[in-house]
């Protein structure tokens, strides 16, 4: 079963009141120390690659799985860096569909291809320094680049 279809159904069933939701997030990081952000459809804002995993999936292939799809790039050797959680994750999206996070945040140096933005989760992708990163961010976005940032050395 899809990430779509497995949303859509269990939506049709709970309806849009808050849930959790176990994902990943793409820390794609070049040689620059610049990351990798997409300009995403569903808020207009602006985030990590990453999203929910499919039922049963593991949390690496979701990584994969996503970052493909959202950017065209094949992650290789992604590190985990840290996981996101708690009441600050939350957020209610346009629809109304509201969630809690639970993201393992990795951080991935290399990978083949070239960023295309795929048009439906995201409409641009550019990589940015830590320390001139665009606005808004997600809440689990702000938190996993702080997290790079720190670990980074960046101020």
């Amino acid at each position: 079963m899809s990430t779509s279809d497995y949303v859509q159904a269990l939506r049709a069933r709970v309806g849009p009141g808050p849930l959790n939701w176990t994902g990943v997030s793409a820390l794609l990081m070049n040689d620059d120390g610049e990351v990798l952000l997409q300009r995403r459809t569903d808020t207009g804002g602006w985030g990590t690659p990453g999203g929910i995993a499919e039922l049963g999936e593991a949390l690496e292939d979701t990584l994969r799985r996503e970052v493909q799809e959202e950017t065209g790039l094949l992650p290789l050797e992604p590190y985990l860096l840290t996981l996101i959680s708690g009441p600050d994750t939350y957020q209610r999206l346009p629809n109304g569909d509201a969630f809690y996070q639970i993201t393992a945040v990795y951080l991935v140096r290399r990978w083949l291809g070239t960023p295309v933005p795929d048009g439906k989760e995201g409409t641009a992708l550019g990589f940015f320094p830590l320390d001139a990163l665009p606005a808004p961010l997600g809440p689990v976005d702000r938190r996993a680049l702080e997290t790079l940032r720190v670990c980074w050395g960046v101020t």
